[in-house]
């Protein structure tokens, strides 16, 4: 597939500066959901979490398989990735105030990661919550569990460095839209439970590998038939 880079990089650009860094998300917050994609061949089998917020208890989860039609190219996840996460929003049963979304937010070389751009078309609150950093720049790795130390690309502030589990490397946050830097901190912080990711992120990233693992497992039984 031919893929044309810099007008994808144009419609990147346009929607950062569509981008709110602020919070416009009701309160109290009652329900976070946590969306992660998994890959069978193909396919994009997107998992949803919704959880309680404060208590993080169970609400809803749900699985949507897609097919994919845009090549791995890094800086531009946000075109193979975002359309099947967009869908799975759009099809949600639950009501939920806030996604998180395991990609980067503004923390991007265009300040459009995943997150970002799924918030702008879908005008939903997102924060990006992503195990390995892309272009942010920090002081330093936090070293105790609850340390956050603040990352910046181009003089900009754009996210966090958090040491969210001991014995784990930290997590990247940013927000996505309508979410601002220190709510985006304090909210994956409040989502925090035994894991390194938020505990709605973990469940979904658990529940799309389940779901692909068991594809996989199904087709190699069909080809032994």
């Amino acid at each position: 597939m031919r893929v044309d880079i810099e007008a994808l990089r144009r419609i990147q650009r346009e929607l950062s500066l569509k981008i709110v860094v602020q919070d416009t998300f009701e309160t109290p917050i009652t329900r976070i959901s946590g969306i992660d994609l998994a890959f069978a061949k193909e396919q994009a089998i997107v998992a949803s979490v919704t959880m309680s917020f404060p208590y993080l208890e169970d609400v809803d989860r749900e699985i949507l398989v897609t097919e994919l039609d845009f090549p791995y190219i890094p800086t531009l996840l946000s075109f193979r990735e975002g359309p099947a996460i967009v869908k799975m929003i759009d099809s949600l049963r639950s009501e939920t105030d806030i996604f998180l979304i395991n990609a980067q937010g503004i923390a991007h070389p265009l300040f459009c990661g995943c997150a970002s751009h799924v918030g702008v078309l879908t005008q939903k609150p997102t924060i990006g919550v992503a195990s390995s950093n892309l272009c942010g720049i920090y002081d330093h790795e936090p070293i105790e569990v609850g340390e956050a130390v603040p990352m910046y690309y181009s003089g900009r502030a754009v996210g966090w460095i958090l040491k969210s589990k001991k014995g784990c490397r930290p997590i990247f946050i940013s927000p996505g839209h309508l979410v601002s830097l220190e709510s985006s901190l304090k909210i994956v912080k409040d989502c925090l439970k035994n894991h390194k990711l938020p505990e709605p992120l973990y469940n979904a990233h658990r529940l799309a590998n389940e779901e692909r693992n068991k594809r996989l497992n199904q087709s190699i039984k069909a080809r032994r038939i």
